[in-house]
Formats: C-alpha cells, sequence, structure tokens
C-alpha cells in the first residue's frame, strides 16, 4: 500500500465535513473499506484468524453488559502509564486535582526527580514536574485500586475532555472535573471497578511481557495525519490498539482491522516507522499481530 494515497480516503460527508479513520472504519461501504478491498482482498483470513483466536483463548473475566468502551479507554490510559517511561497523555491528567493526579503517578511507578542544577521551582502542581520511571507495579494493592478508579472517573468526563480540547485552563479543567465527577461516576461503581481490577491483573501477569516484548520504543496516543486519526499505543514498529469486547464478531474484528490499517495509511511520511499492526484484547491479555 502507498501511504500518499491517503489523501483519496477521506469521506467527505453530506454536510462537507471530513470523517476520521475510526468512523470510516465502523463501515463496509466508505473510501478507507474500498480502498483496502482493492488493494488487500485477502484481509478475510486475517480476520477469521483473529477472531477465532480471541473466541477461544481462555477468558475467566467478567463480563461488562454497559460502558465497556469506557473501561476500554481506562485501560488503554493505565497501560500507557505503565509502558512509557514518562507520563504521557499530560492534557487528561490535567483534570485531575493535583492529590489525585500525583497519587495516580506515583502508583504507576513514576517519581519526581529534579531536572539540573537549577533551583527547585517550590511547584506541588504534577502536572510541571518531572516524573521518571523507578518501577512497575506487580500486584494488586489499595494503591493500585485507587489508580484504577481515578482512571475510571476521568474515562467518565471523557466527553468534555474532548469537547474542551486546550481551551480551558488547568484550573478551570479541575473546577469543573471537581464539580462534575462525583460518587455516581464510573470509579464508585463496583461492578466496574472489579472488572478494570481483572483486566489490570490480567495485564501485569501475562499482557505486560506480551506488549514489552514488541520493543522498547513507545509512543503514547500518537496523532496521526493531522488529527485524522489517534492511535493508541506504538511499541517498537508496532501499531497496538487496545480493544475490550469479551465475544468479538467478525464484522467487529473487520472494523478493527480496518482503523489499523488507516492508522498506517496517514503516517504517509512513515514517522512512526510501522512494520506491524496489532490487537490487545484487555479481556485476556491476548496479542495478535500483522506484519
Amino acid at each position: 500500500m502507498a501511504r500518499g494515497t491517503v489523501g483519496r480516503i477521506r469521506l467527505i460527508d453530506a454536510r462537507g465535513g471530513i470523517v476520521g479513520i475510526r468512523e470510516q472504519a465502523k463501515y463496509s461501504s466508505t473510501p478507507l473499506a474500498q480502498f483496502l478491498d482493492d488493494r488487500l482482498p485477502h484481509r478475510d483470513a486475517i480476520v477469521e484468524s483473529w477472531t477465532q483466536t480471541l473466541l477461544t483463548a481462555p477468558d475467566d473475566s467478567p463480563r461488562l453488559d454497559r460502558e465497556h468502551d469506557s473501561v476500554g479507554w481506562a485501560l488503554e490510559l493505565r497501560l500507557g502509564l505503565d509502558l512509557a517511561n514518562a507520563p504521557a497523555r499530560r492534557q487528561e491528567l490535567s483534570y485531575l486535582p493535583i492529590d489525585r493526579c500525583t497519587q495516580l503517578l506515583t502508583a504507576a511507578g513514576f517519581q519526581h526527580t529534579p531536572v539540573g542544577t537549577l533551583p527547585a521551582s517550590g511547584t506541588s502542581d504534577p502536572i510541571l514536574l518531572h516524573w521518571s520511571r523507578t518501577h512497575h507495579p506487580v500486584c494488586l494493592d489499595d494503591a493500585q485500586r485507587a489508580a484504577l478508579t481515578t482512571c475510571l472517573d476521568l474515562a467518565s468526563f471523557r466527553q468534555p475532555m474532548h469537547r474542551w480540547g486546550e481551551t480551558k485552563t488547568v484550573d478551570a479543567r479541575r473546577a469543573f472535573f471537581a464539580a462534575i465527577v462525583g460518587e455516581d461516576d464510573y470509579g464508585h461503581d463496583t461492578h466496574l471497578l472489579d472488572a478494570f481490577a481483572h483486566y489490570w491483573t490480567v495485564y501485569f501477569t501475562c499482557g505486560r511481557p506480551r506488549l514489552a516484548a514488541l520493543g522498547d520504543r513507545v509512543i503514547i496516543a500518537p496523532e496521526l495525519g493531522n488529527g485524522f486519526g489517534i492511535a493508541d499505543l506504538v511499541i517498537g514498529n508496532t501499531l497496538v490498539d487496545v480493544k475490550l469486547v469479551a465475544q468479538p464478531t467478525t464484522t467487529a474484528v473487520h472494523t478493527w482491522l480496518r482503523q489499523l490499517l488507516g492508522y498506517v495509511l496517514l503516517d504517509h511520511h512513515n514517522a512512526l516507522h510501522i512494520n506491524a499492526i496489532a490487537i490487545y484484547s484487555g479481556h485476556n491479555a491476548q496479542l495478535k499481530i500483522f506484519r
């Protein structure tokens, strides 16, 4: 596939707006799907293989009949904090009150380390501090459950975060988060938290070594094609998408594959040096790779 052809697969909707790769991937009639059908007509074999493996892999995880997208987003956030050597997604973290942000980063295995020989700034704002990796958590304790709660609370605030982008000051972001997120949100839902705790435990026992084996380079939420797509992770030279679907259908896996291939097309200058794509299944820590 020629990465330079990305301009041909941007979809103009009926109102003249341009639809990103994630939306195009959902439908088999879009320019992206038609382009892939023309250039990669044998994708069905990959889809069948991935679907069969994901369906037959051992899975004793709790079943979520609702809000799995939000838990999936929270899992993606927590995995990113575990895999990277420094905290990423600081825009999302900037919505957290100072104490909760500090607790999350500390639980994720980071420590504030001074930079150079300049005098200490005196700030206690974790967003302004320099954090470096000191360890990786290896068990589910109270600190880790609190970190998962924070990730779920951020997931419940996704819509305002997406809508506001960078238009609000950090003080305003924290004020809105504190005012809106309360005891009725995802972090206080025992069923969601227990399920998330299970996915996290499966990750650090099975998923972490599988993902780490892809390479040392980790890029969190890379933006592609000037915003037409934001991927989940790049590890080594593999583009990884995190999914949380217990019983994936071939239709769902077709969508995932179109999405990943669309992201590769968006990287038309090959800035990320991607030579493989993969799905990480959060339910059972399965990793399916296509090179």
